[in-house]
């Protein structure tokens, strides 16, 4: 009779594996609505950071397509990168508000924009604690179940054939 293979993730069963995955994508779409949220309104005032903030946005989503298909190595390289964005983040946040005074392009949009980055710092520390979190639950594990031999035959050798 002819093996059939089977393999088997049962750390991707568990209920704690399943919601660690749904919170890894939703903080990561929270974060990449954020970022885009802050690059639409502050366009006009943004310098050199809008091509940044289109590719953080596109390795957010490039991660949560990943992520839908079970790919535990995006989660280290997602923390990685919330980390890097939320170093811009504490970095803007004072600079928006230094903006918030009369003089200044937008001055009310500032503090608005400075409101909105927080949110992208709260974002990435979330982002950051739940890959980890997540990447610790070790979702590669597999085991492999071979059925359709019977009881009594051996499983066959992946050696080479027997001779007589």
């Amino acid at each position: 009779m002819a093996a059939k293979t089977i393999i088997e993730w049962p750390n991707r069963e568990k209920a704690s594996s399943k919601v660690a995955r749904i919170l890894v994508i939703l903080s990561l779409l929270v974060s990449s609505a954020l970022i885009a949220i802050v690059s639409i309104r502050g366009w006009d005032l943004l310098q050199a950071a809008k091509t940044a903030q289109i590719l953080f946005i596109a390795v957010n989503l490039i991660f949560v397509i990943q992520l839908l298909r079970w790919s535990r190595g995006v989660l280290p390289m997602a923390a990685g990168i919330a980390t890097f964005i939320g170093i811009f983040a504490l970095v803007s946040v004072t600079k928006w508000y230094e903006r918030d005074q009369p003089g200044y392009k937008d001055a009310d949009l500032s503090a608005q924009l400075g409101a909105l980055t927080i949110g992208v710092l709260i974002a990435q520390v979330i982002v950051i604690v739940i890959a980890i979190v997540a990447f610790s639950q070790n979702w590669q594990t597999e085991i492999e179940h071979h059925v359709g031999f019977d009881d009594d035959e051996p499983a066959p050798s992946t050696g080479a054939p027997a001779t007589a």
